[in-house]
């Protein structure tokens, strides 16, 4: 035979295996500490069933002692020969507990992998067993040293006779390499026994024996079930009471469950709430979970159905299955309880949830809801109501609308769903599939046409399509004058973007039908374009090519068609400029309108004032609510952009040192900056009446078109600084210019521009 065909045995680091065992398996250190624990309680339920005898009962115990790194565990359970110490404790995969003995015993472990598991935080191990017949026990010990004197091969575990487990059970001492955290050692092993019946101590402190089925927290609990429970879900039926706390939270305490008629062990608690499931077998917690819940389930459950994983962290398939099963029954006998009262139900709004994903809608009848007339009402009233006749059904959200009253007045139901988004989908789906609702929310259209239109009317009318098309360039509309079915003054239907669109208008509003007072005049034109911004602009953007469709205005694109009112300035949005345009402003230049139709002031009746620098509008009345100074944009600016101001809804003044800036702002990328610099220190008035050199205001007041330009308002702490007074004059330098954060552009009107 040659050399290259000669076989060898197969090598394995023994040592890296157990500490990789270890670490994959169990998700803490201290796993070690309840593996050998979980050990001695399977072997003290052996016992106990031989002696066909109750583990809660005195004689049997288990004691956990922390000396130093050295931890013992000792039990007197069914202890272990010198032949089950070598070949189920020391061999890897084998288990004494998957016999017909172990599983009526009610035994956790079967996985077989725990003794060599304990390496990963031990330097050595030592194993001492007797079992009742034998005369003598055994010890065995592995060590460290051991694992890494053996290399490749399987280390040698050391056997002696040993006495100090008798007269039977077991004692498994480790050796950790570092020091343990003692108070964590006992909150750790008492979270996994308290519920255990053996006594089971550390360090001398009973852990164990606390009652499984006692409700926690019980005083503050009120039973709402009349005793015992059968729920039945498909082949499941959970027996037990349901309960409340005083946060109307339900409990339910589980008695027991049969599955396709067959009695299986399960006792328990579950709250209705959110949080982890605790697992136990016979009292043994086997992991913390979290079972799929609509409404959340938390709480504790115990059943020899459950079979954790190897590492005991988790549970196996069939496990998880199993809770999922029983998780829904229970969830299910919860909102169907919840269901039975309206009191309950509105404290309870997270079972909409459920309600919608199972189908439970036909059981909505007890939910109450909101009319329109402020009273409120049960949803199987209003089933009868609409079953009886003569009565239709309608559902929104809204509650300040006129096609609510409207509604009302004609004897039908308007239901206000709830504001909570899985209610009212339930609200909704109730309404519609047994009272035949229909939906009122966006239901405007005009309900009474006008066919008769006075000359305002048509004034009206005629100018609000002349400032869509200026301001939006919307060419494909139609203007439809009515009564609409809301009180609203206005409103956009749309068609599709290749159909256009209709804008109705109720030109009897009294939103519009005050501004006739004001006559023919240049305020009545302003309030107009104010009117179709404000009502319209949201609306309208949309569809105009100024603007994007996140409401950005396309400056670009505006910066072409008017190549010859703008300049680019420089591909930077950071441009420093020098110069303006300077003005002297006395009180000749401020003009006033007064918006009562008697006191109008027309513009032709003032030859020099034609285009007044500072414009005063005098609303004492509050008619309009637009009454105070303006001063108005350059005239350069204004032919440029002004018509685009109007339609930016961020609007702000704020001034430093000497100088006073309008903001004017899509709030996307854009922004309009109209500043004007005084020969004099800005320090106006505060809301606490401290005179300050900064601060910042939003625009009280929409822009104002008269005369053809463009006003800005001057807020009430700037007068005294832009509004001359008797025979003083202020001189004011002036600068606009608009840049864009998006294509970093900065643009400036011609006429201004400094090269």
């Amino acid at each position: 035979m040659t050399e290259e065909n000669t076989s060898f045995e197969a090598g394995i680091d023994f040592e890296s295996v157990l500490r990789i065992i270890s670490k994959q398996i169990y998700e803490t250190p201290l796993a070690f500490l309840r593996e050998n624990v979980q050990n001695a309680v399977d072997a003290v339920r052996i016992q106990a069933h031989r002696d066909q005898d109750d583990p809660s009962d005195g004689r049997y115990r288990i004691e956990v002692t922390v000396n130093g790194r050295e931890v013992r565990v000792r039990d007197n359970g069914i202890g272990m020969t010198k032949a089950d110490l070598q070949t189920l404790f020391w061999t890897i995969g084998a288990s004494g507990k998957r016999t017909p003995e172990a599983a009526a015993a009610g035994c956790v472990g079967t996985f077989g992998i725990g003794g060599f598991a304990n390496f990963g935080i031990c330097n050595k191990l030592e194993v001492i067993s007797k079992t009742q017949e034998a005369a003598h026990g055994t010890l065995t010990r592995l060590s460290q040293d051991d694992l890494q004197k053996a290399g490749a091969r399987i280390p040698t575990v050391t056997v002696e006779m040993s006495d100090d487990s008798a007269p039977r059970g077991t004692i498994v001492a480790g050796y950790l390499r570092n020091d343990p955290n003692v108070d964590e050692m006992r909150r750790y092993l008492r979270d996994f026994v308290r519920f255990v019946p053996i006594a089971t101590f550390f360090n001398g402190e009973n852990v164990s024996q606390a009652k499984f089925t006692d409700l926690d927290d019980k005083e503050n609990l009120k039973e709402i079930s009349a005793g015992t429970q059968q729920w039945t879900d498909g082949g499941f039926s959970i027996f037990g009471r349901l309960y409340e706390d005083r946060g109307h939270t339900l409990v339910a305490a589980v008695e027991g469950l049969t599955v396709h008629e067959q009695r299986v062990a399960l006792s328990g608690q579950i709250r209705f709430e959110a949080g982890p499931l605790d697992v136990f077998k016979r009292g043994f917690k086997l992991c913390a979970t979290q079972v799929p819940s609509i409404i959340g389930t938390t709480g504790r459950l115990d059943s020899d159905r459950f079979v954790p994983t190897a590492g005991r962290d988790s549970l196996d398939d069939a496990t998880t299955a199993f809770l999922g099963q029983i998780a829904q029954a229970l969830e299910r006998v919860a909102v169907l309880t919840v269901l039975e009262s309206p009191e309950r139900i509105a404290q309870h709004t997270r079972i909409f949830r459920y309600v919608v994903k199972r189908g439970l809608i036909d059981k909505l009848g007890k939910v109450r809801v909101g009319l329109a007339d402020g009273s409120d009402a049960t949803l199987a009233d209003i089933k009868r109501r609409a079953e009886d006749g003569g009565v239709g059904v309608f559902f929104g959200s809204s509650k300040k609308q006129a096609l609510n009253q409207i509604m009302q007045a004609r004897g039908h139901i308007v239901v206000l769903l709830s504001g909570d988004g899985h209610r009212r989908l339930a609200e909704q789906q109730y309404l519609e599939r047994y009272c035949a609702a229909k939906p009122f929310d966006g239901m405007i259209d005009i309900i009474e046409p006008y066919t008769e239109l006075t000359r305002f009317h048509k004034f009206f009318l005629g100018e609000l399509e002349f400032n869509v098309n200026k301001s939006y360039e919307v060419r494909s509309l139609r203007l439809l004058p009515g009564k609409l079915t809301e009180d609203i003054p206005v409103f956009v239907r749309e068609y599709g973007k290749d159909k256009g669109i209709d804008i109705l208008v109720d030109v009897r509003h009294s939103e519009i039908a005050k501004l006739e007072s004001l006559g023919y005049t240049p305020i009545l034109y302003s309030l107009v374009s104010t009117f179709c911004h404000e009502y319209l602009g949201p609306s309208l953007k949309k569809w105009s090519p100024r603007f994007f469709g996140n409401g950005a205005l396309n400056l670009d694109l505006l910066s072409k068609r008017r190549s010859e009112l703008w300049i680019l300035v420089k591909d930077d949005v950071g441009v420093v400029r020098k110069g303006g345009q300077k003005h002297v402003v006395t009180r000749s230049d401020v003009h006033v309108v007064d918006v009562r139709p008697d006191q109008v002031i027309a513009p032709q009746a003032h030859p020099a004032k034609a285009k007044p620098r500072i414009l005063r509008i005098v609303d004492d009345d509050g008619t309009t609510g637009i009454g105070g100074y303006y001063i108005r944009l350059p005239d350069s600016a204004f032919n440029a952009y002004g018509d685009l101001l109007p339609d930016c809804e961020s609007r702000g003044v704020v001034w430093a040192g000497n100088k006073i800036e309008y903001v004017v702002s899509d709030a996307v990328s854009a922004a309009f900056k109209y500043e004007i610099r005084l020969d004099q220190v800005v320090a106006a008035a505060t809301s606490s009446g401290e005179a300050r050199a900064e601060g910042a205001l939003p625009l009280d007041r929409p822009l104002q078109q008269m005369f053809d330009g463009l006003y800005f308002p001057i807020s009430f702490p700037l007068e005294p600084f832009l509004v001359p007074r008797a025979d003083s004059e202020i001189r004011l330098e002036l600068f606009a210019d608009w840049f864009d954060i998006r294509t970093a552009k900065h643009w400036t009107p011609k006429e201004t521009a400094v090269s």
